[in-house]
């Protein structure tokens, strides 16, 4: 997934949201509150900071490959205002590239009445960031709003290697993005027990991107960077030297994302403590496919729609038996994953492409402590997504795994305190 357009998207900011594979509009933190969706907030009595960490392990079965990484999920400041107003900043992954390939069909070759050892190889890592400044204000009883400005930034860098007797001549290319969306959140409660969250994402400056492409250069040091050092355990230097190169190749390539989505989301308490939540969300990419944006898979995800069924055990905030600070998650989800492609061959658009489909569960705990409430969280998720044959490559049935773990502190703020 990491191979498609700009790469895989975050599914889940916090494990509390995770634990019930949450689109973030229904609470999933607290009863009532969603740290991913500002209209909430207002309910927040403390400051909260949220830190949380993600790992992730994919299987591709029919391949026998496996695939993972662990990356600090997201972290976040909400400050409430007097449960009228609320203001948050928060900073995530938006999107994974990280990509490595090998190609061994060809491992040797005949050259000049000798054989060469070949293999070939490409390796990309980094993403794009997102900076979210959000603002929720209660407009009158039973009705909230929340918009939050999502500032996109990033990079990433690729290496495609050809490794020739054991030397990897190597050609480097680094992409940096830059784009800017808007969110808007409603909350409207029909009654103490039942409530329905509204989303709209529209984007301001769609994602541009500027292409960079270095100078190739056998790196006889092993090192990965064109440079001038000299190694020890691999005795050398690259060739040609960093000051002999020509300048990298620069260009500006605009609208290469644009994205808009729609999402409706319902919460109903059926006690006290327990809530059920539906969810639904479909976002669409309305740039033009971008021929000139160098992509490994050649396709992109066009369209993407969810929907998500979770319940939540709230804890009981009156109580002193540790037993009762816990909070339980669990939920259900489908995903379906719309692509187009370029075919660079024949210079056409190829479409109707069969989507990538995932379902998943995953289950979630979470404990409260000290009076403020600071809270511990822990979610697993488990998915079967089904790659269509179609590609270039029949990928067949993946296994992804995940793990999330946070934690949020929470502090008085705004208070005047008492004159001693």
């Amino acid at each position: 997934m990491n191979g498609y357009g700009i790469g895989n998207f975050q599914s889940w900011q916090s494990p509390s949201q995770g634990g019930m594979v949450s689109l973030g509009l229904t609470p999933s933190f607290q009863n009532g509150v969603s740290l991913s969706n500002p209209s909430t907030w207002q309910q927040l009595k403390y400051t909260h900071l949220s830190i949380s960490y993600y790992g992730l392990e994919s299987n591709l079965k029919e391949m026998n490959v496996k695939n993972g990484f662990s990356t600090l999920q997201s972290g976040q400041l909400i400050i409430p205002i007097k449960q009228s107003s609320a203001l948050g900043i928060g900073i995530h992954p938006y999107t994974y590239q990280q990509v490595a390939l090998l190609d061994t069909i060809y491992p040797d070759m005949l050259a000049f009445g000798d054989t060469l050892d070949l293999m070939r190889g490409y390796y990309q890592a980094g993403g794009i960031i997102a900076l979210d400044l959000s603002v929720a204000l209660a407009l009158f009883e039973g009705n909230q709003i929340g918009a939050t400005f999502q500032l996109l930034f990033g990079s990433t860098r690729q290496h495609e290697k050809l490794l020739l007797n054991q030397v990897p001549i190597t050609e480097t290319s680094r992409m940096s993005y830059s784009g800017l969306n808007i969110e808007f959140f409603i909350n409207r409660s029909f009654s103490k027990n039942l409530d329905m969250y509204l989303q709209m994402g529209i984007p301001v400056d769609p994602v541009d991107v500027v292409y960079t492409d270095f100078y190739p250069f056998d790196d006889t040091n092993k090192n990965t960077y064109h440079d001038y050092t000299y190694g020890l355990l691999n005795p050398g230097y690259d060739f040609p030297h960093p000051q002999d190169t020509p300048n990298a190749k620069q260009v500006r390539i605009k609208n290469i994302y644009q994205p808009a989505s729609l999402a409706i989301g319902l919460s109903r308490l059926l006690s006290e403590r327990f809530q059920l939540s539906l969810e639904m969300k479909t976002s669409k990419d309305f740039a033009n496919y971008p021929i000139d944006l160098p992509m490994i898979l050649n396709h992109r995800i066009n369209i993407k729609q969810v929907a998500s069924i979770g319940c939540i055990w709230l804890p009981n905030n009156l109580s002193v038996l540790i037993s009762d600070k816990f909070t339980i998650r669990s939920g259900l989800n489908f995903k379906k994953y719309i692509m187009d492609g370029w075919d660079s061959v024949q210079k056409v658009k190829i479409q109707n492409v069969d989507p990538i489909t995932e379902f998943g569960g995953a289950i979630g705990f979470g404990y409260k402590f000290k009076a403020v409430g600071n809270q511990v969280d822990i979610s697993y998720y488990y998915g079967i997504r089904h790659h269509p044959s179609t590609l270039r490559h029949d990928f067949g049935d993946e296994r992804v795994q995940q793990l999330q773990v946070g934690i949020s502190l929470a502090d008085l703020w705004f208070v005047k305190r008492r004159q001693r």
